[in-house]
């Protein structure tokens, strides 16, 4: 039988995990928004001058990220598409474009 401690430390902990739910959506929902205004913004040629990092077959590899987003989620993006991009981080003062031109998984370890 549950006492009272255990009823409060149950609701307590459902509380807890409806707010991480709640800012994970949050946050998906900012990099979605974030990603297709990137899109939106490479379609017009805005950003060419910008796009200084290819790939070894000469495309522009773009990875938008939000400063609130663990390091570790950049890591994995640049190792998704071969440490090279062009990246792109939503800040609260704007948007900050980095040059990564080299990340290896092997080097780094």
């Amino acid at each position: 039988m549950m006492g009272e401690n255990d009823k409060a430390d149950e609701t307590v902990e459902r509380g807890i995990e409806s707010f991480a739910d709640k800012a994970a959506e949050k946050e998906i929902r900012e990099l979605t928004d974030f990603e297709n205004a990137i899109d939106e913004t490479l379609a017009t040629g805005y950003l060419d001058e910008t796009l200084t990092v290819t790939d070894s077959d000469g495309v522009a590899q773009v990875l938008p990220v939000l400063d609130s987003e663990p390091i570790s989620h950049l890591v994995e993006g640049l190792e998704d598409i071969g440490g090279k991009a062009n990246v792109y981080v939503h800040t609260a003062d704007g948007v900050v474009a980095l040059s990564v031109v080299e990340y290896d998984p092997e080097t780094a370890k």
